[in-house]
């Protein structure tokens, strides 16, 4: 959902950054199936992963104490700072392209 609303984005003065903890090659290659062309950061030991509290243990059934990264979207003002955060309970659930472009659009 986040490529479709990354050029309004970019042209708002935007830009989207995406952390997993996969590795870099597994981010590439699944950049490059999917034409995702904004930033995909690798935090294999998920050191920003858990400063912003999105430790989600229990992903993984083969190691159930592996680390996830729960899906989250937080929308920086110019300055940097926080303008909101949307962190859904059910992890599979998504912002659409609209709602991304509509959030964004309210920061400052």
């Amino acid at each position: 959902m986040a490529q479709s609303a990354y050029d309004e984005i970019r042209k708002a003065g935007g830009e989207i950054v995406a952390i997993s903890n996969d590795s870099v090659e597994s981010l590439k290659e699944g950049a490059d199936q999917s034409g995702i062309q904004f930033v995909l950061l690798s935090d294999p030991k998920a050191v920003v992963i858990r400063i912003y509290h999105l430790e989600h243990k229990g992903l993984n059934v083969r190691d159930p104490e592996a680390t996830g990264a729960r899906p989250a979207v937080f929308f920086l003002n110019a300055d940097h700072t926080v303008a909101s955060v949307y962190q859904p309970e059910d992890i599979r659930y998504h912002l659409s392209a609209a709602d991304i472009v509509a959030r964004f659009k309210q920061t400052k």
